[in-house]
């Protein structure tokens, strides 16, 4: 008979990881990271529509930077609005 081979897998979590309740990761799950945001500051929604052709070159700018598009969005807002104070 051929001796069982021993799993690689773990079944155990990594070191980083830290259980959380469910509930309160949603809760959390949207805070932003960014250094521009302030801690504890209330957060809204801007949607808006644009074309195709903008979404695409919108996108492609954002990966040659290194960022998601909320991220540049939200670059480009802070450097308009401080530009205007």
């Amino acid at each position: 008979m051929s001796q069982k081979k021993p799993s690689r897998l773990s079944t155990k979590p990594g070191k980083n990881f830290s259980a959380q309740d469910p509930d309160s990761w949603v809760e959390n799950r949207n805070q932003d990271i960014s250094p521009q945001s302030e801690a504890k500051e209330k957060t809204k929604r801007i949607t808006f529509e644009v074309s195709e052709k903008q979404h695409q070159a919108t996108k492609i700018l954002a990966a040659q930077k290194g960022m998601t598009i909320k991220e540049l969005m939200q670059s480009l807002l802070v450097t308009e609005l401080n530009k205007n104070q």
